[in-house]
């Protein structure tokens, strides 16, 4: 028996999505950059060293006098000599005045004639270090610096930005679509 029936064809509907990616793009020149700075000054004060040598005591031990010191000292030996020789011939003529004691003047002769042996000694002029004396005072030395500040320029290329957005496009590829038709009986359409 061929019994009626509905057949039926179905299409889905079909979309379609196109997407852009979004575009950044960004561009800048380089920055200048300049420094400037004047020189720096330097300012040196110095006040020189002092060495002051005190050779007065050795000089005066290895017999290198001044003038003054060694007319004064001359004038010194000078006055001791004639003094013990004006003592000595006191001396003597005391001696002579007592004659009446036994006769003086061969012990007088003898005394004039047999003077000691002199005596040598090894020695070292001057006679030690701590003869001279020495006074150092340093140099004093100032350094003063007077420097200028550097001064320093930025000059900045502004940036260029582009921006190009997500775009998305949504378009229907693909009508739905839904046919039906009978088949069988008297619907057949194939007798």
């Amino acid at each position: 028996m061929n019994l009626a029936r509905l057949d039926m064809r179905q299409t889905y509907a079909a979309i379609q999505m196109t997407s852009n990616r979004p575009v950044l793009e960004m561009r800048q020149g380089r920055a200048d950059l300049s420094i400037t700075q004047g020189k720096a000054e330097m300012t040196q004060q110095t006040t020189a060293g002092t060495l002051e040598i005190d050779s007065s005591v050795a000089r005066s031990e290895s017999n290198l006098k001044g003038a003054f010191e060694l007319g004064h000292y001359l004038a010194q030996k000078g006055e001791q000599g004639a003094r013990e020789a004006a003592m000595n011939i006191a001396r003597d003529g005391d001696r002579l005045m007592r004659i009446e004691n036994g006769n003086p003047i061969p012990s007088i002769a003898a005394e004039k004639v047999n003077d000691p042996y002199p005596i040598v000694e090894m020695g070292y002029m001057p006679k030690s270090l701590d003869r001279v004396k020495l006074t150092y005072t340093p140099a004093d030395v100032k350094i003063e610096w007077n420097v200028t500040p550097p001064q320093i320029d930025v000059s900045l290329t502004p940036t260029d930005i582009s921006f190009t957005p997500w775009t998305t496009e949504i378009s229907l590829r693909q009508e739905a679509s839904l046919e039906m038709w009978p088949v069988g009986g008297m619907y057949d359409e194939t007798r």
